[in-house]
């Protein structure tokens, strides 16, 4: 049911035995990210964000990782799964959000280098009851500026109880926060939340991004996004740049920032603090 919600409703999925739910591995892996959570083994990384034409660092992306006491670095993509089904991933995202807000409200207060940063929310973390009122408190108790934070949703949170969704983004921005949408391109959601919806940005999803120079179907979807984008006075990222050539490309396109390897790699806040201003 989960699974048919997250393609948009008004579809269906097959349930199978086996997989994760019928083997000792996804109980185990519950159990340690419990543990996780209680023993503070969960770090964040951050991703700078460029300005396409210069390379100047405009924002960052907050990314959990996981050192294991026993397996080491847990990909985000096996364990964040896991978290989702067991609803483990709203005590995560509180986490995150407020870690997020607290390092960078601590740089602010150094009188360190600061740039919005960018924090995922997922689908039950947004729609759960009390979410705005966590978000203030989380902004009064570290101290940090509303307009240093920014929350990344994908296409499919948006979709789900229209009227509620608007409401509270609608609330956010009145805050100062920005609003993104993440994975953009990815869904088979409509467009008219584009229009209804008082977000900033869309972020291009790396699957378009990395055949762009190969495919001219991608090439057309990605040029079509930015056209229509900065008709209604959004941004736009594109995820994924691990080439020079994407990179031109996509300035040749009027892409407004580029978020991947080529630029840096998610790196522990205090090296990302060493970075220059402006990268190659």
């Amino acid at each position: 049911m989960e699974g048919a919600k997250r393609q948009g409703r008004n579809t269906w999925q097959w349930y199978q035995g086996g997989g994760n739910e019928s083997t000792g591995e996804y109980v185990l892996m519950r159990h340690d990210i419990q543990m996780a959570l209680r023993e503070g083994q969960f770090e964040l990384f951050y991703q700078p964000v460029v300005e396409a034409t210069t390379g100047r660092i405009r924002s960052v992306e907050a990314l959990i990782r996981w050192h294991h006491p026993l397996h080491g670095m847990i990909s985000p993509d096996v364990f964040i799964p896991v978290a989702e089904q067991t609803g483990q991933i709203i005590d995560i995202g509180r986490w995150v959000l407020r870690e997020a807000c607290q390092t960078l409200a601590d740089s602010q207060a150094r009188g360190d280098r600061v740039v919005p940063v960018a924090v995922n929310i997922s689908s039950l973390q947004f729609h759960r009851d009390g979410f705005l009122d966590e978000v203030k408190r989380v902004l009064d108790e570290t101290g940090l500026p509303p307009n240093l934070l920014e929350l990344e949703m994908t296409e499919s949170i948006l979709l789900q109880n229209a009227e509620k969704v608007i409401d509270l983004v609608t609330a956010l921005r009145a805050m100062g926060i920005s609003i993104a949408i993440d994975d953009f391109g990815t869904g088979f959601s409509s467009l008219s939340y584009l229009r209804d919806l008082p977000i900033h940005k869309i972020k291009l999803d790396r699957a378009l991004i990395e055949d762009i120079l190969t495919s001219s179907h991608n090439a057309a979807i990605v040029e079509g996004t930015i056209t229509m984008a900065h008709h209604m006075a959004l941004t736009v990222v594109a995820e994924g740049i691990e080439q020079s050539t994407q990179q031109k490309d996509l300035c040749q396109r009027r892409c407004d920032y580029l978020q991947g390897f080529f630029f840096a790699r998610p790196m522990p806040w205090k090296e990302l603090q060493r970075l220059p201003d402006t990268l190659p």
